[in-house]
């Protein structure tokens, strides 16, 4: 009779965790950390912040691709090319960046080239939702020529945690 009864409870204690087939996860059980891939393309303004300011801003394009985790921390690329709208349209410049961060603030740095001065350039940049400021080392001059872009991009999205 002891040991009907003890199989008994045995076996409502591990049926108790079954539901149709599904394991329900205990109350406190931590959740998994989860990663989504976030593809983005974005257009911009961009202002030069130097002696000559033009009132005019330059045009920017680009693509930016994520990798963004529930903890809210991303790493990514993003490559740009810069159009200039003063004295008639030409092409200005190309970056190629790694973005790193958490979502409402991001770093990137990289490299590029400046076809109007012929130069190879590096990149720093911090950016937020909808904006970015930086500076670009121009390194045939030999000198830093800080901007402040407007972008169409804001921060990226939200990763739930996965059960």
């Amino acid at each position: 009779m002891k040991s009907k009864l003890s199989l008994l409870i045995i076996t409502t204690m591990l049926s108790a965790n079954a539901y149709a087939g599904v394991v329900i996860p205990p109350p406190n059980a931590p959740l998994k950390s989860n990663t989504d891939t976030e593809n983005r393309a974005y257009a911009g303004l961009v202002w030069t912040l130097q002696d000559k300011m033009s009132f005019i801003p330059n045009l920017t394009i680009g693509l930016r691709s994520l990798r963004v985790k529930s903890s809210d921390s991303v790493q990514g690329a993003d490559i740009s090319t810069r159009v200039k709208l003063t004295d008639g349209i030409s092409f200005d410049s190309t970056r190629l960046s790694y973005i790193g961060g958490n979502r409402d603030i991001l770093g990137n740095i990289g490299v590029g080239y400046s076809h109007t001065n012929s130069s190879l350039l590096g990149t720093l940049t911090v950016q937020g939702p909808y904006s970015k400021i930086g500076s670009d080392y121009a390194f045939s001059d030999r000198k830093f020529v800080p901007y402040l872009e407007l972008l169409t991009v804001d921060s990226p999205n939200k990763v739930n945690k996965k059960q």
